[in-house]
């Protein structure tokens, strides 16, 4: 006598089960990769992936799901960074959401700089001097 799987991950099933939009989100929001959604829901990643096409409802379960995920790991590091000082978290935060770079020179990174330097002070005589055409001797 053969034992029937009660949760059989074979992908048999045509339509998906009445409550799969509501274990998508809570498994989504819980950071569970497609293979394990499927698996949650008894299913083959293939079959999933039909399901989804079909049926945008449980593409929306999916991303909303993933969307408090990401909240919540966010205000986890934020809160990491603003309130318990871990400057690695306020580092990576800078990268991510504000597109910091060390060593970043911004705008000035394909600026052309042209230095003039120019002589100290003169004395008008000596300037004189300096400019005042000289008369050329020839010795014939």
């Amino acid at each position: 006598m053969t034992q029937k799987n009660r949760n059989p991950a074979t992908g048999s099933r045509k339509k998906p089960p009445a409550d799969a939009a509501e274990k998508l989100l809570a498994m989504a929001a819980d950071g569970v990769n497609k293979k394990g959604l499927a698996y949650g829901l008894g299913t083959t990643v293939e079959l999933l992936n039909v399901w989804l096409d079909q049926y945008p409802e449980l593409q929306q379960a999916i991303d909303q799901g993933r969307e408090r995920e990401h909240k919540a790991l966010h205000n986890a590091l934020y809160k990491a960074a603003v309130d318990g000082g871990n400057v690695t978290a306020a580092i990576f935060l800078l990268k991510a959401r504000h597109g910091y770079r060390e060593g970043d020179q911004g705008d000035q990174a394909n600026r052309v700089s042209i230095n003039f330097q120019l002589p100290g002070a003169m004395r008008l005589e000596d300037f004189t001097k300096d400019v005042t055409p000289r008369k050329e001797t020839h010795d014939d």
